[in-house]
């Protein structure tokens, strides 16, 4: 528990009606952010000095702590507009935002978790990322661990290490340049893709209602790989050997089967290629070769 000599500094440290607020963020405090209408801006720094800025000349800065948490928004007639925040890049950081966009980059060594209503959320450097999003697009690179659930929008991971736990609707779901032992991908309109490491005593599904997958399998790997289509096909850009089944379904071994692959799909094909073999491109919703 933040001591409350502490909790005392960071309120008198804040101006009520302030528009531009710094406070100092003692270590292990926990940061949530909350902001119904407008744009949320959350930058890391080194330091242990936090700024807050909100776009509007009407609005009040909410500066609140309680324990081991500070809580941090605008008053209600500062609805509408932008906030920027600097945070200390280690700290966990929490951000609810009901309509506008959301970005954070830089907390590389802390937690982070984003929920929204309506509105893009973009997360560059985290520990960890948890995100859930009922209709935007989610964009994460250069993390650890995530979870991410989308109603309408798009996704799209790059550079993400650690497992990864992935969800939606009405979305397609790119993970690129990953290194992970445990991916679950599952979308119920959409394409599902995945061009990462593929490690022996990893896990990995991908699966969609309708939709393709995209799978990139390693000239050196080992898999286990089962493949089900309903109304599509396998098509491979390499020879495969099935041990069973047709071109809609069946499992197969390439080098000495360690790792676990599970690809789904009850309306579309399965691709298998060589790592950057195909590129994706969510702009024109359709993978270039």
């Amino acid at each position: 528990m933040v001591p409350a000599t502490v909790v005392l500094a960071v309120l008198a440290a804040t101006s009520p009606g302030a528009r531009d607020t710094t406070f100092v963020v003692p270590e292990g405090v926990r940061i949530e952010i909350e902001h119904r209408e407008g744009d949320i801006r959350v930058m890391g720094a080194a330091s242990r000095e936090a700024r807050v800025v909100l776009d509007d000349d009407d609005g009040r800065i909410r500066v609140q702590s309680s324990g081991g948490t500070i809580r941090l928004g605008a008053s209600p007639s500062g609805d509408g507009a932008d906030l920027l925040i600097y945070l200390p890049e280690d700290v966990d950081v929490s951000v609810v935002g009901h309509e506008g966009d959301v970005t954070v980059a830089g907390v590389v060594r802390g937690a982070v978790a984003v929920r929204t209503a309506d509105g893009d959320v973009e997360i560059d450097g985290a520990a960890s990322v948890s995100v859930a999003t009922l209709d935007g697009s989610v964009t994460v690179s250069n993390t650890g661990a995530a979870t991410v659930s989308v109603t309408d929008g798009d996704v799209w991971l790059d550079q993400v290490a650690g497992a990864m736990s992935i969800s939606g609707i009405d979305a397609d779901i790119i993970v690129t340049n990953a290194d992970t032992r445990a991916i679950s991908v599952a979308t119920v309109d959409g394409d599902v893709w995945y061009d990462g490491a593929l490690h022996g005593d990893g896990s990995y599904s991908l699966s969609t209602h309708d939709g393709d997958v995209t799978f990139a399998v390693p000239e050196n790997a080992g898999a286990r790989i089962s493949v089900s289509t309903f109304d599509g096909e396998l098509v491979p850009s390499f020879p495969v050997q099935f041990q069973g089944g047709s071109v809609r379904g069946g499992e197969f071994t390439v080098g000495d089967g360690s790792a676990a692959v599970t690809l789904k799909s009850f309306d579309g094909d399965i691709l298998l290629v060589r790592p950057g073999e195909r590129t994706p491109d969510l702009d024109s919703e359709e993978p270039t070769k």
